[in-house]
């Protein structure tokens, strides 16, 4: 058994997987088969005589869990093994079941997912009798959660949210406790500072679990190292597996300093560096690894292909947006007609509002798509909000458009108000928007209501009238601004991408004056047939992670957009930009296109693109 364990792995592959007793540190480069080598290892241990029961395995996703499960089984020939595989956040509430009671809580504790947070963020603003605007209650979970991942007060973390949170999370935290429930970030953060103070129960844990593995530990957060670091027992039987220059998501919590100081936590620690690729080609290869080696805070690596040299990385200058677009979906096409799987093709950008331009493109080609992980640009929920108002505006008649638009932003005319108006119209025998001057007359509505309708319908009569005289992109930032629209986005987490959406939608709208003509344009292409089976996935850079594909389009690869604007400011946030393009590109096997345009129309205004400065750290290109 031993023996085909090692038969299939390179030298470097073995060497980890015959480490036994100690820290180990295994750097994984991309497409290098880092969880064949964690199945192997724990498959080595057990055969060495390693109790399976005293084996823990974390990683971060239940796909990676099971597929681990199922690698394992397979190997070991075996129907079940009792290692415990999971994400963290599974290990966590397993260990709280059996220990919750030690810090006040039954067994049985209730989990709390994100609608339940806010659900009891927003009652405990209204306890406090502090206004609930739309979006508060999002944005004081993210600075709870994130306060939790990162191990920070929240006087560390820069929040404006125009009021002291300070009250309301002491009033969520209480009144969770009282419900007898821990949110999503406690099942990392309670265990962890349980282990840390209760030194009875870490070291009945050490002896629990005497091998520990964990997965993709770059992307592990504080309150997942101070967890791992209780664990781990006087025998530092430790083995983390990860890369660096794939460490993407610091934005969420991940802290790369966590494996890069892995030989400070463990000086004695083995280090193996996996170079070998089983993915890509070494054109592909030389050209990603030129780009990252741009990088000052990473630990070395040269990853050397298994697949041939294939062919160069293509950068292409483009004209203008539209003509990238076109000529993404023309390569697409061609490679379909080539018999190439669509599956085999991705598109990659690295902001949502880029996805507008190049679905148009697509549609246009009967090109099978799905934005992979996100919401097709025309499904969006901003972007569905401003095109029912132009529905309104092209057919008062409209009242699914009506209902949708009629109280937001909030007016105050809530469902109950809306049935009256509707049960008016019907009785005057008119559509519900021709009916409501005679209903605010005939006091259908009263109070917050009736002042909310009253600004509802000036707002529709001055929109119908720009709407007479102007085109459809003008209405749109008419609407946006008279409406309040743009300030209501701003109350999310998110509302400055939502409103990265508004402003693509607007471009998209300009020069147009046929209203009807582009309402029937988006109509079909949100009720677009997609073909059923094969897809070309279209998806966001942080998105593209763990996935491989033939063929690899990148697209806005500018100044501002890859890096992202918002990361000029910090050196170790431009890294982490060029650490996403890195990414982005080793997904593919075969080729890979870099394009970026001289205009690009964005956000609602045509600007002029420089090239990213990452494309001229890459060579051969």
């Amino acid at each position: 058994m031993k023996s085909d364990l090692l038969e299939s792995l390179n030298p470097e592959q073995a060497r980890a997987v015959r480490h036994t007793d100690g820290p180990l540190l295994i750097f994984a480069g991309a497409g290098s088969g880092k969880t064949r080598v964690i199945v192997h290892r724990v498959a080595h241990l057990i055969s060495q005589g390693v109790d399976a029961n005293r084996i823990l395995c974390l990683t971060f996703t239940n796909k990676a869990a099971g597929e681990m499960k199922e690698r394992l089984k397979n190997l070991m020939k075996a129907y079940d093994l009792p290692v415990w595989a999971g994400t963290f956040h599974s290990f966590g509430a397993w260990l709280l079941r059996r220990e919750a009671r030690r810090i006040g809580y039954p067994a049985g504790f209730a989990i709390y997912d994100e609608a339940d947070q806010r659900s009891l963020i927003g009652r405990c603003l209204k306890e406090l009798n502090i206004e609930r605007e739309r979006g508060r209650d999002r944005r004081i979970a993210w600075l709870i959660n994130i306060s939790k991942d990162t191990l920070r007060s929240i006087d560390e973390i820069p929040f404006d949210l125009h009021l002291d949170p300070a009250p309301v999370i002491a009033l969520y935290e209480q009144k969770k406790r009282a419900s007898g429930a821990f949110d999503f970030a406690d099942l990392i953060c309670a265990p962890g500072q349980m282990l840390e103070s209760m030194p009875d129960m870490r070291e009945a844990y050490h002896s629990r679990f005497t091998h520990i593995l964990v997965d993709e530990y770059q992307d592990t957060n504080m309150a997942q190292y101070r967890l791992l670091m209780q664990l781990v027992g006087p025998s530092r039987n430790i083995c983390v597996v990860g890369d660096d220059d794939q460490s993407i998501y610091g934005w969420r919590g991940a802290d790369v300093g966590n494996i890069l100081r892995f030989r400070d936590d463990f000086p004695e620690a083995e280090v193996v560096v996996l170079e070998q690729n089983y993915r890509s080609t070494e054109d592909i290869l030389k050209a990603a690894s030129s780009l990252i080696a741009n990088n000052r805070y990473r630990a070395p690596k040269t990853l050397r292909s298994a697949c041939g040299p294939g062919s160069d990385v293509a950068v292409v200058e483009m004209r203008d947006d539209g003509e990238e677009a076109r000529q993404i979906a023309y390569s697409v096409s061609r490679l379909i007609e080539a018999e190439v799987s669509p599956a085999e093709i991705a598109v990659f950008y690295r902001v949502n509002a880029l996805s507008r331009v190049l679905e148009e493109a697509f549609v246009r080609l009967s090109i099978p798509y799905a934005v992979y992980g996100g919401i097709r640009f025309y499904e969006r929920r901003e972007v569905k909000d401003l095109l029912a108002y132009l529905r309104i505006i092209a057919n008062p008649s409209d009242e699914e458009a009506l209902a949708r638009i009629i109280n937001l932003p909030p007016r105050g005319i809530g469902e109950r108000s809306l049935d009256a108006l509707h049960a008016f119209a019907l009785k005057q025998g008119v559509p519900t928007l021709a009916a409501l001057e005679q209903a605010l007359m005939h006091k259908v509505v009263k109070g917050a209501a009736a002042k909310g309708l009253a600004s509802f319908l000036t707002l529709m009569e001055g929109l119908m009238k720009t709407a007479g005289r102007a085109d459809v992109s003008e209405v749109l930032s008419a609407l946006v601004e008279r409406s309040g629209y743009r300030d209501y986005l701003l109350q999310d987490v998110d509302g400055e991408d939502r409103l990265l959406n508004v402003r693509e939608l607007i471009a998209s709208a300009e020069g147009i004056t046929d209203l009807p003509g582009y309402l029937q344009e988006k109509a079909l292409l949100t009720t677009m047939d997609v073909a059923g089976g094969e897809t070309v996935s279209v998806m966001t850079l942080h998105m593209s992670k763990g996935l491989e594909f033939d063929h690899v389009f990148i697209a806005g690869c500018e100044e501002g957009l890859l890096p992202h604007s918002r990361s000029f400011d910090e050196v170790m946030n431009i890294e982490e930009e060029r650490r996403l393009m890195y990414v982005g590109i080793t997904r593919a096997r075969r080729q890979v296109v870099l394009s970026w345009s001289r205009v690009r129309a964005l956000y609602g205004r045509e600007t002029y693109q420089m090239p990213s400065g990452f494309l001229r750290e890459i060579d051969g290109t």
